[in-house]
């Protein structure tokens, strides 16, 4: 895939304590390399970050079968906290990625010291991102893997980078040149959180507003229904590309 990233911005003096671990935990398309504007400024500012690729996706786009889901990319995040034996982690979920942390919490809940939700779905157990995705989303992205991915697929569409915001167009060509395909069991895959241990952990919502993306308005919803910390940047949904400072910076302040 293409390699060509872009410069990093200026980095703005951040402020939060020093020597915290994050755990960057990327969206549908995706891949971890989406966060590398964003990795140096929490590094600079003391702490380490992980920026794992789930499995079937960019550098492991190989690894694509049927049966990679949800389960399996919260798996993923799991076995990364063991093998790195992570504690106090502040974990960050984008988009679909939302189910992921969700799901992740059930198994390191005590690894934890903060769940944060970056424009980011909060299914409940027992329901699929689908599920919560607005209807007109849903049948659009069924109607992709149907028509494109031999029904089992979510091919990337420039239509998304549209959909994510983004209007330069070195930011569109760096983020389009590194999309893969997405597993739809992903998405349909009901969420495992009998225990809803994501509740008993500090909660943040990061709203990106301008332009709003629609898919994530009913979880916005639900992340103000149940009382999570809002925060807010003006930018699209993919703001790890589009605003990487003003993102670090509430990352690191995030109650």
């Amino acid at each position: 895939m293409g390699s060509d990233s872009l410069p990093l911005m200026d980095q703005p003096t951040l402020g939060g304590s020093t020597g915290s671990t994050f755990v960057l935990v990327h969206g549908s398309n995706h891949g971890g390399w989406c966060w590398e504007r964003v990795t140096p400024l929490l590094e600079a500012a003391g702490h380490s970050v992980y920026t794992p690729t789930l499995t079937g996706l960019a550098e492991r786009a190989d690894e694509l079968t049927q049966q990679v889901g949800l389960a399996t990319h919260v798996a993923d995040i799991t076995e990364l906290f063991q093998r790195e034996d992570l504690r106090e982690v502040t974990l960050v979920g984008h988009s679909y990625a939302g189910a992921v942390i969700t799901g992740a919490a059930e198994a390191v809940a005590e690894r934890i010291s903060r769940l944060i939700y970056l424009d980011a779905f909060l299914p409940r157990d027992g329901e699929s991102v689908l599920d919560i995705e607005p209807p007109q989303s849903r049948e659009a992205f069924l109607a992709i893997a149907r028509d494109q991915g031999d029904g089992w697929r979510l091919p990337p569409q420039q239509s998304f980078l549209d959909r994510w915001g983004l209007t330069d167009p070195a930011d569109r060509r760096w983020v389009w040149e590194n999309l893969t395909d997405m597993p739809l069991l992903a998405s349909t895959e009901p969420l495992s959180a009998p225990r809803d241990a994501a509740r008993s952990l500090p909660r943040t919502f990061i709203d990106l507003t301008a332009p709003k993306n629609a898919g994530t308005v009913p979880a916005t919803e639900r992340a103000l229904e149940e009382g999570l910390k809002m925060l807010a940047i003006a930018t699209g949904h993919d703001a790890m590309v589009t605003e990487p400072a003003r993102l670090a910076e509430l990352l690191l302040q995030a109650p």
